[in-house]
């Protein structure tokens, strides 16, 4: 026993609040430099985070950065190294142990694992009760957390600059969980093709990436448009529901519970919303997409649809986002039960100036029952008229917001399968005209900047 106690190394595990004042500064440097990997614990702006200092025998033998965010509730593992000649599996794992035993609050923990990595790899956090929430350039984003704790992260990873990479696997991970959702509730409600319910036979034109012939059949001698029977458009223009979660998801206040759609559409935005607990008032002026999707978001009670004229209508109270979708000047045609569209529905209005009237007086609608201090996104695309120019809907927008006082805070790109364009600029590349693949999500601001970081959650780190 006495000859084995000489061999027994004493391993201490020792709290520091911050790296810097510690006295422990010069030697985390020093290991974090010759690692390579965690070099970034070297910078002193690194030094302020809280770490567990690993010492073997009374000399310094490894650390590991954290970072106890009270402001995000949450608690991120960082930078971290053990000296080769000193490391085990182990050793490491138990280190990671006493770095978890100080999330005191039990926020939600975060790492970024490398499995290429001596030290964090996704197996031995795996072992911790961790789980891989994204896969992005060869590392693992990983929580101890519920899934819905670290939504926001992973949405913020998937989008991060204004260019919205639509065709990726997340995305597309995400956007068919949604659809399936979707689709679920519309199959309990008898509503065929739910996601394109009242759109089927969307017509976009000879020169579009459908021609659809409308399905009809006669009732009392009248001639009018089924609903049920026939085959669904897919190359109708729908929302993505990710892209509703993400606007979503970012520009509601943390204490927003009002939405309001003016040009209501699809079913997307309002189904989202309301799984998430919102309340969501949209107007739409076509009965048949009201009652479908009313149907479809049933089981969501602050959600509802009102048939009604955008341009005029006066929703109830006040709200704290905006949001619309509205149609491409002339590119679909939206009909009703009876096969035609109702009167006053923007998109068969005789002129573009016509249809831009009424959509601004929607809008300013919407504004006067904005809150301050709230968002009013606007997802859209531009049309071509016919002698071949954009009509310049995108710029318009941006420029109506900027007269009505609004901080025009986002301009993102949204951006679309590219294979139908490809097949497409076959045609239209003879007449100089690149196709579209992108749509533009323009978020305006009714308010000061200065409110934004008090009334919105912060994202945290990523």
């Amino acid at each position: 026993m006495k000859q084995e106690s000489i061999f027994t190394q004493n391993i201490e595990f020792i709290p520091v609040k911050s790296v810097i004042g510690s006295g422990y500064e010069a030697d985390v440097a020093r290991l974090a430099l010759e690692d390579g990997i965690a070099k970034r614990a070297a910078r002193k702006n690194m030094q302020i985070h809280s770490a567990i200092i690993l010492k073997i025998n009374g000399e310094f033998a490894g650390f590991m950065t954290f970072q106890n965010n009270d402001t995000c509730k949450e608690f991120c593992l960082l930078q971290s190294v053990i000296r080769p000649d000193l490391h085990t599996d182990e050793l490491y794992r138990d280190m990671v142990v006493a770095v978890i035993e100080q999330n005191a609050n039990g926020y939600p923990a975060l790492i970024t694992t490398d499995p290429k990595s001596k030290f964090e790899t996704p197996k031995l956090f795996e072992g911790l009760g961790f789980h891989t929430y994204l896969k992005m350039s060869g590392f693992h984003y990983m929580a101890k957390a519920r899934p819905e704790d670290v939504r926001l992260k992973l949405l913020a990873h998937m989008t991060m600059t204004n260019v919205w990479q639509s065709t990726k696997g997340d995305w597309l991970r995400l956007k068919a969980e949604w659809n399936e959702r979707i689709d679920e509730a519309g199959a309990r409600r008898d509503i065929p093709n739910p996601r394109f319910a009242s759109r089927e036979g969307c017509w976009q034109g000879e020169s579009g990436f459908s021609n659809v012939v409308l399905a009809t059949h006669t009732v009392e001698g009248d001639t009018v448009t089924s609903n049920k029977g026939r085959s669904h458009n897919s190359n109708a223009s729908v929302l993505d529901p990710v892209s509703c979660e993400v606007v979503l998801r970012f520009f509601m206040p943390q204490d927003g519970r009002r939405i309001y759609n003016p040009f209501g559409g699809g079913v997307q935005f309002g189904f989202v919303s309301g799984a998430y607990g919102y309340e969501y008032v949209a107007s739409e002026i076509r009965q048949n997409q009201c009652d479908c999707n009313n149907a479809i978001c049933a089981d969501f009670p602050g959600v509802r649809w009102i048939k009604s004229d955008s341009s005029t209508y006066e929703p109830d109270g006040m709200f704290d986002m905006a949001f619309t979708c509205p149609p491409y000047y002339r590119v679909e045609k939206y009909v009703d039960y009876d096969g035609q569209p109702p009167d006053g529905e923007i998109n068969s209005l005789r002129s573009y100036e016509d249809f831009r009237g009424a959509l601004f007086a929607g809008y300013d609608i919407a504004i006067r029952h904005l809150n301050k201090n709230c968002f009013f996104a606007v997802m859209l695309g531009d049309s071509r008229g016919p002698h071949g120019g954009y009509y310049g809907a995108e710029a318009e927008t941006e420029l109506f917001f900027k007269e009505r006082g609004l901080l025009i805070y986002n301009k993102i790109v949204y951006l679309e399968s590219e294979f139908t364009r490809l097949a497409q600029a076959k045609k239209t590349l003879n007449h100089r005209k690149f196709p579209k693949r992108e749509q533009k999500v323009i978020i305006a601001f009714n308010g000061k900047q200065d409110a934004i970081k008090e009334s919105y959650a912060p994202v945290g780190r990523l």
